[in-house]
């Protein structure tokens, strides 16, 4: 989810981040008599139930850029009746998990496109060997997380199941799409609560509709952007010489010429200096158009890409870089910088539109990643959220 790799993420979580080839599990055999009971099993359930019983603080939050700054909302917003719209799970006719699946799949194909955020409640879920017989039943075509921006181990060798999140606790991140930065994005997102932090320990995960967020930008942002598009870079050293995560560990060789061609498999421009370090160049448009509804979209990572976000961090605290130094940077997609004031407006408006919600360990979520954004809010104590990513 976030866009730069610290230190101690990327030292602690390395050893697990090889990617692998996805291969489905043989186990829980999707049933095929789905139709008949879909209906009945899903019932849904009040936005109070979702909501968290302090509402999180937003202006002058620690670690979060443009917080301290103009038009900052105080406080992230609750559930409405309609976003995100909670489901619980009536499981009285002991359906197997993956069948389960196959029946919230079902329900998914017919509501999320209006939804866009549909929670699940009360499955018989509780580990990642379950989350994994769900995501069988779905029967979605993964996407791995390969050319992704931050370490995301997988939970279970093989599966497509990764953790959501290997940022230290205390950083709150900041709203975006999933890997706006790469050709192949994910369409569909789903997490699930393995573990969710105490009452009042904070981890809600806000999210915000794509739509809203072009709504209440103003129209000579939307212009400017909708004309000049994002460029996206990132630095990715030799891993002789840094800490930050390497070009080899990104693409899985030693090989510079392998590394090439994988990252402009992914659409990059690819510039090596002299000493070796690898620099990746992406330009996409800030706006989409989805593709059933044809609604105009924001779907980007302007903030959470460019450099303040990660000089923000505590990690960085000192540091004096040229913007292009830092793992992730951001520009128009004419190569001039992204103005202070705009980022600082892009900033407060998508966190007024986002509102929190409260994880039970056993939900899932789904979201469609063109229609909804998503973050993170600090915590403290234990949290674990796995996630799970396909192409349709």
């Amino acid at each position: 989810m976030l866009t730069f790799v610290s230190t101690l993420a990327w030292r602690q979580s390395s050893r697990f981040c090889h990617i692998r080839p996805i291969k489905h599990a043989t186990s829980n055999v999707l049933s095929t008599k789905t139709s008949s009971v879909t209906g009945s099993i899903f019932e849904q359930i009040p936005k109070e139930e979702l909501a968290p019983k302090t509402r999180p603080r937003l202006r002058d939050r620690e670690f979060l850029p443009g917080s301290t700054g103009e038009g900052f909302p105080e406080f992230l917003a609750e559930p409405s009746d309609s976003f995100p719209v909670g489901v619980r799970v009536n499981t009285g006719d002991k359906s197997s998990l993956s069948e389960l699946g196959a029946h919230c799949m079902e329900y998914i194909k017919k509501k999320l496109t209006n939804s866009q955020a549909i929670l699940f409640r009360g499955l018989p879920a509780e580990t990642a060997e379950d989350f994994l017989a769900l995501t069988q039943g779905m029967r979605g075509k993964p996407i791995n997380y390969e050319g992704g921006t931050t370490p995301r181990p997988e939970e279970l060798q093989n599966s497509g199941i990764y953790f959501a999140s290997t940022e230290p606790g205390e950083y709150t991140i900041e709203l975006h799409n999933e890997m706006t930065y790469v050709k192949n994005f994910p369409r569909k997102i789903f997490f699930f609560c393995l573990k969710e932090p105490g009452e009042g320990c904070g981890g809600e995960t806000p999210l915000a509709r794509c739509s809203d967020i072009v709504s209440k930008l103003d129209p000579e942002v939307v212009k400017k952007l909708g004309v000049k598009g994002v460029t996206y870079v990132r630095y990715l050293p030799d891993k002789s010489r840094s800490d930050y995560m390497p070009w080899q560990h990104q693409f899985y060789t030693d090989d510079r010429k392998a590394a090439e061609i994988r990252a402009q498999q992914r659409g990059n421009t690819v510039r090596w200096d002299d000493n070796g370090d690898m620099y990746l160049t992406y330009t996409a448009p800030a706006f989409l158009s989805h593709p059933v509804t044809g609604e105009k979209l924001w779907f980007n990572q302007i903030t959470t890409h460019h450099c303040t976000y990660t000089k923000a961090l505590p990690h960085y605290k000192g540091y004096d870089l040229p913007d292009e130094k830092y793992p992730c940077h951001t520009y128009y997609g004419d190569g001039s910088d992204i103005e202070p004031e705009v980022l600082q407006h892009i900033r407060a408006v998508s966190w007024s539109c986002a509102t929190g919600f409260r994880w039970k360990k056993g939900d899932l979520i789904a979201l469609d990643n063109l229609n909804v954004q998503h973050g993170r809010m600090a915590f403290t104590g234990e949290r674990k959220i796995l996630v799970h990513m396909t192409a349709d």
